[in-house]
């Protein structure tokens, strides 16, 4: 099994390395260059996977491509069930502001549903519970210190709002993991609903985006941690 190791000694291999940076070069240069190198960052996503397929690269051992497998699998029950959804709504006489970003909500629920299940695959829902939060309360603190440089008390408001919560259920998650799932879940519920419910000027797709990205993490990782699997590796160590 692949995931003996702990979480901060892992490192990117060559070909995920190199992957990750065609991931992000392409992601930064789309906002400040042109949409045209979001196809680098599709290359650095996809590639591997196609070239393994092709029988072009060979790096994975038997329970890395496993859990690979397992996400994608994951990741089309949910992007389709997803889809379906929207599709019917559209259909049901609602309309879909904003109908060119629905793209990005596609890409993004695919994103997370596969990153979700192949890290609680691969490390366990105790672990990559841990994981999920630290990562993203980095970006959500990196995103607002960036979005408010020139408003301190803005920018420490949103800290404490949108990033501490994340790093604080990180760590608790360590120590009290159910207690931390049903805090993560029901945090999560009610953000959703004050968040759909309020903000009538809001755009649907906007409040979609955002659910996903906000309250994705949150959410999948208090479920984890609830209904935790009898395999979790990590599930002594919390």
């Amino acid at each position: 099994m692949s995931n003996g190791a702990r979480w901060y000694q892992w490192r990117p291999t060559r070909v995920g390395g190199i992957a990750g940076t065609m991931v992000i070069a392409g992601l930064v240069l789309t906002q400040i260059v042109s949409w045209w190198f979001l196809l680098l960052a599709a290359a650095g996503a996809f590639g591997p996977g196609l070239l393994r397929e092709l029988g072009l690269l060979r790096d994975k051992d038997e329970f890395q491509r496993r859990a690979a497998m397992r996400a994608g699998y994951h990741a089309y029950l949910v992007t389709g069930a997803m889809m379906f959804v929207v599709y019917a709504y559209s259909r049901s006489g609602h309309s879909i502001d904003m109908p060119d970003e629905l793209s990005g909500f596609y890409l993004s629920v695919l994103t997370f549903a596969w990153m979700f299940s192949w890290l609680f695959t691969y490390w366990g829902p105790h672990r990559s519970a841990f994981i999920i939060l630290l990562i993203f309360g980095t970006a959500w603190g990196v995103f607002n210190i960036w979005s408010n440089v020139l408003d301190p008390v803005g920018m420490l408001m949103q800290l404490l709002v949108t990033t501490v919560p994340f790093f604080v259920l990180a760590f608790t998650s360590r120590r009290w993991p159910r207690a931390t799932g049903v805090v993560l879940v029901a945090g999560s519920a009610a953000l959703l609903y004050y968040y759909f419910s309020g903000f009538p000027n809001l755009r649907l797709i906007v409040k979609c985006m955002t659910a996903v990205l906000f309250a994705g993490p949150l959410l999948t990782s208090g479920l984890a941690l609830v209904a935790p699997r009898e395999e979790d590796p990590q599930a002594d160590a919390a």
